[in-house]
C-alpha cells in the first residue's frame, strides 16, 4: 500500500489534534468518503484525544498524558465512493504548534521536520474562531501613546499576527509540498476550527468570507499563489461548544458522535454543508487517485 504524507499545520491552538481525533472517528466508522479498512498498530494518541471527545471535553493543550503518546499517526485509507483503486497510507506526522509558531518567528526549522515537509503531498492549515492565541495587528496610529504608558501591553506588540504567521506558513508549504503526480499542484485545505463558534450570518458566507474579514492580508496571499491548490473549510468537529453547557448535556444523552460536526465549503459559488467529516482529507488527496 503506498504511503503518503499529509501534515497538519497550525500555531497552538488552532483545533489541529481535535480534529485528528474526530477525523479518526470517521474513519473508523467507514461511512464517509474514506475510510480505515484496518485498525493501525499503534493508535493510543487519537484514541486518548477521541476519549476526550466521547466525555464532553475538548482534548486540552496542556494534557501531559497526551504529549507522552504524541507520535506520527499512520493509518491506511481507502476511498469508499470508488471500489477499483488502491488504498494508500496517510501518514500524519506529530509537528506541535509550538514548532510551527517558532520556525515563524525564528525563519528556521529543524532539518528532520523539512525533510518531513519535503514528503509530504498536502497539507491541512489551521486557524481557530475566537482562540486566545490568535492575535491581532495593532493599529500604530493610535497604539504608540497607549505602549508607552502601558509597558505590558508593548510586550504584545512584538507578537507575530495571526494572518501573517498564515502568510508564513503557507510560504513554507508553496516551496516544500510535492505534488501527488505530474501536472498537478500539491494542495493546501485551510481549515477554519470552531465554526459554531460564529454568528449566524458569518457562518452563512462561508469561510473564505470569513476568512477575507478577518486575514484580508493572507487571502490576499492565498490569491497570489501559483505553487499550490487552495480550498477553504470551516469545521466543527462535533456542532457546538462543550464550553456551553446546555449543549454538552444534549451530546452526552445523544452520546453520536458519528452523527456531530461537519464541514462547510464553497462549490459553484454556493456555500455547501457537509457531515463527512473527512472530506478536507479527502480532498487534499484526491490527485492520488489519478496516479
Amino acid at each position: 500500500m503506498k504511503a503518503n504524507s499529509i501534515v497538519l499545520v497550525g500555531a497552538p491552538d488552532s483545533g489541529k489534534t481535535n480534529y485528528l481525533g474526530r477525523l479518526w472517528a470517521a474513519l473508523r466508522a467507514r461511512q464517509g468518503r474514506l475510510a480505515a479498512p484496518e485498525i493501525p498498530p499503534d493508535i493510543q494518541y487519537v484514541e486518548q484525544t477521541l476519549e476526550h471527545l466521547m466525555h464532553g471535553d475538548f482534548a486540552p493543550r496542556s494534557d501531559k498524558s497526551l504529549a507522552v503518546s504524541r507520535h506520527n499517526f499512520v493509518v491506511p485509507v481507502k476511498r469508499t465512493d470508488v471500489s477499483d483503486v488502491d488504498g494508500f497510507s496517510i501518514v500524519v506526522p506529530d509537528v506541535s504548534g509550538e514548532l510551527w509558531k517558532s520556525a515563524v518567528e525564528t525563519f528556521e526549522i529543524s532539518e528532520e521536520w523539512m525533510e518531513q515537509l519535503q514528503r509530504s503531498v498536502g497539507a491541512l492549515l489551521f486557524v481557530r474562531v475566537l482562540s486566545n492565541q490568535n492575535v491581532t495587528p495593532l493599529d500604530w496610529v493610535t497604539a504608540e501613546r497607549l505602549l508607552k504608558l502601558h509597558p505590558a501591553v508593548e510586550d504584545e506588540s512584538h507578537k507575530i499576527p495571526t494572518q501573517v504567521m498564515l502568510c508564513e506558513l503557507l510560504r513554507f508549504l508553496e516551496y516544500t509540498l510535492q505534488p501527488c503526480n505530474e501536472g498537478t499542484l500539491p494542495r493546501v485545505a485551510i481549515v477554519v476550527t470552531a465554526w459554531d463558534l460564529l454568528d449566524a450570518e458569518l457562518r452563512a458566507a462561508g469561510p473564505m468570507a470569513y476568512l477575507q474579514t478577518e486575514y484580508p492580508l493572507f487571502v490576499g496571499k492565498l490569491a497570489d499563489t501559483e505553487r499550490v491548490e487552495v480550498k477553504a473549510f470551516g469545521v466543527t468537529i462535533v456542532g457546538g461548544d462543550f464550553e456551553d453547557q446546555e449543549f454538552r448535556t444534549e451530546f452526552l444523552e445523544n452520546g453520536d458522535l458519528q452523527h456531530a460536526g461537519h464541514c462547510v465549503f464553497e462549490l459553484d459559488d454556493k456555500i455547501m454543508e457537509e457531515a463527512d467529516l473527512t472530506y478536507p482529507v479527502a480532498w487534499l488527496v484526491e490527485p492520488l487517485q489519478k496516479t
